[in-house]
């Protein structure tokens, strides 16, 4: 048996104790009517709602105001004309929210019969709650008035006195000015929220047959059916909900494809590259990640066997929504290691291509209003059209890799977003526009525990060095990061939605430099050849220059490696290139170091046309 929500509990409770009642959140969903005989909903406008309610309870008249329509009651027309009688003398409709406002007031003080007047779009009567108009000043000054007027008057129904209602629909409480509902005792908040499971279940259950080949399943593979599609509806409206069971008859889809109906009804007409990814492919992550990842082969095991289950749609296996998103990861270890190097990796080999990744700089995310950069600003604030770089991310493309680098040092109400996101799959931006991630990869990145402070100096130190061993080094930032979460931001939750997905990554050992050198290297010729159409040849007796240099020095790791060979290699080669006149399809060779005290390494030249 469905039980009724909080809203529509707490208006049978409150409706002989307040007059007034602020109704926000998902209004302009359909809502359950619960039939009491057999338990079983029907989804109505909440309008249609309020007309049962009202009526059952003995309110009559009832009456709907916009601006747009004026006084109204599409469900029991004689009311209209009822409440014009008994609340004034002149009967025509009236659209003006001066003169509305006045009629509200007036019924609100009815004594003939129980009086409700419901206020739709009542966000619409002022453009802006904290600078209202002189107008709009008395607009809402008339419905306190009215609200602080607790007049009853007899049921229609059996005779019991009954207080005379208004309701004010809105998509948030805040867009109604605040004075009028702080420390007002005669008005109450009912937030309506989205349709809970056992809703959900039981529109569906009522509406699969619709979906091709659904009649032809066996109860229990039909049971299975439904649970699937609860599972991936989570979040969702009815309103949505029906949308969905309208986009499979128009697409054709049967009961075995609801999961892409549901991806289609989110995304659109988009090309899933996760749906591309067979098991072949997936063997061999682990390959693929290590031709641009070096020296971090205990990271890029872990990081193929979690991308393995994202692939395959297990990422949320263990429980929890089915929105979720693919999968999620947290990169820890020094810096230059190859964290941000792997999250594009990963995303070249779902998607194809790098700039599939999205990187988010959480240093610039450590104020306390920082998350309206990521959801966009409230309204009436600068820049709430713009919406927020996240929400703006994730909607060009919801198929992607999200990296949020540095992500301790992002505030804490930051990771409060995250949290939701990792256990739901989704958020809501500023607009009211809810953004969905069961397509997204999300990855973090931490420096935690590689430096530690003294307390009483304030000097810093390295608390993990080169000379220890993985596991040792594992073991310390991991301790570090969960002492984080748990202590210092008092966030454990976001540990237990992160699960073993740690991944620590070694400090660049000797072994791994040279071929981290020679990634380098390509690089800057193939960028040359690219740009430029010159060739670069690198003699042996240079590049053991550089690696002999490179090997000098890890404390930056690659990206270390990499300074090294723009200063050693890119900026001299430039000053080459200026001096040289060069034609495309020529070639420069580096045949060995600088003489000492020198910059420019030793170079010949080989041009096209072979002199």
């Amino acid at each position: 048996m469905i039980q009724a929500e909080k809203w529509q509990k707490d208006l049978a409770v409150y409706q002989d104790i307040n007059t007034t009642f602020i109704v926000e959140g998902n209004v302009h969903d359909l809502q359950p009517w619960i039939y009491e005989d057999d338990g079983t909903c029907e989804p109505v406008a909440l309008s249609l709602y309020l007309q049962r309610y009202l009526t059952e309870e003995g309110y009559g008249p009832i009456v709907f105001y916009n601006r747009i329509d004026g006084f109204s009651n599409p469900y029991a027309l004689d009311m209209v004309s009822t409440f014009y009688r008994e609340v004034s003398s002149d009967e025509k409709s009236s659209k003006s929210i001066s003169t509305a406002t006045e009629l509200i007031r007036k019924a609100m003080s009815n004594t003939v019969r129980p009086t409700a007047v419901v206020v739709d779009l009542a966000n619409t009567i002022a453009a802006s709650p904290d600078n209202l108009s002189d107008e709009e000043i008395e607009y809402f000054t008339r419905l306190m008035l009215a609200s602080r007027t607790p007049t009853q008057a007899l049921s229609m129904r059996d005779k019991q006195p009954l207080t005379n209602l208004l309701f004010l629909i809105v998509e948030k409480v805040n867009d109604i000015p605040t004075w009028f509902y702080l420390n007002n005792p005669y008005v109450r908040t009912l937030t309506i929220s989205r349709p809970k499971k056992e809703v959900r279940a039981a529109v569906i259950d009522a509406r699969i047959d619709t979906v091709a080949e659904a009649k032809d399943l066996e109860p229990t593979e039909r049971k299975k059916a439904q649970d699937e599609f609860v599972a991936l509806t989570d979040g969702m409206t009815l309103v949505e909900l029906f949308g969905i069971f309208s986009l499979c008859k128009q697409k054709k889809y049967t009961v075995y494809q609801i999961r892409e109906a549901v991806k289609m009804f989110r995304y659109g007409e988009t090309e899933s590259q996760w749906d591309k990814l067979d098991s072949e492919k997936v063997k061999h992550a682990e390959e693929f990640l290590s031709k641009r990842v070096k020296g971090q082969e205990a990271a890029i095991k872990k990081a193929a066997s979690v991308l393995s289950r994202a692939c395959l749609g297990m990422s949320g296996i263990q429980g929890g929504s089915s929105s979720r998103p693919k999968g999620v990861l947290f990169f820890a270890g020094p810096t230059g290691t190859g964290k941000t190097e792997l999250a594009k990796t990963i995303a070249e080999f779902i998607f194809g291509d790098e700039s599939f990744a999205t990187r988010f700089d959480m240093s610039e995310y450590q104020q306390p209003h920082s998350d309206q950069k990521l959801l966009g600003a409230p309204p009436g604030y600068i820049g709430y059209s713009d919406g927020g770089q996240l929400t703006n991310a994730i909607k060009s493309k919801p198929f992607c890799v999200l990296l949020f680098d540095e992500i301790d040092k992002a505030h804490p109400s930051i990771l409060d977003k995250f949290l939701q996101i990792l256990e739901d799959g989704r958020i809501t931006d500023s607009a009211g526009e809810t953004m969905y991630f069961s397509e997204a990869l999300i990855i973090f990145t931490s420096n935690l525990g590689v430096v530690g402070q003294e307390a009483e100096t304030g000097k810093r130190y390295q608390t993990v060095t080169p000379n220890m061993d993985y596991d040792t080094i594992q073991k310390e930032l991991l301790a570090t990061i969960k002492d984080y979460f748990k202590y210092t931001i008092q966030r454990p939750e976001l540990l237990n939605r992160i699960g073993d997905n740690f991944i620590v990554f070694d400090f660049i050992r000797e072994k791994a430099v040279e071929e981290i050198l020679n990634l380098k290297l390509s690089a800057s010729a193939d960028n040359l050849e690219h740009e430029k159409g010159i060739k670069l040849e690198i003699s042996a007796p240079f590049k053991e220059y550089l690696l002999n240099k490179a090997q000098g020095d890890l404390s930056n790791g690659g990206r270390g490696i990499g300074n090294m060979v723009e200063t050693c290699l890119v900026n001299p080669l430039a000053k080459v290139l200026i001096k040289e006149d060069w034609t495309s399809g020529d070639s420069v060779v580096i045949e060995d170091k600088p003489l000492e005290n020198e910059e420019l390494f030793k170079y010949s030249l080989k041009r096209a046309c072979g002199t």
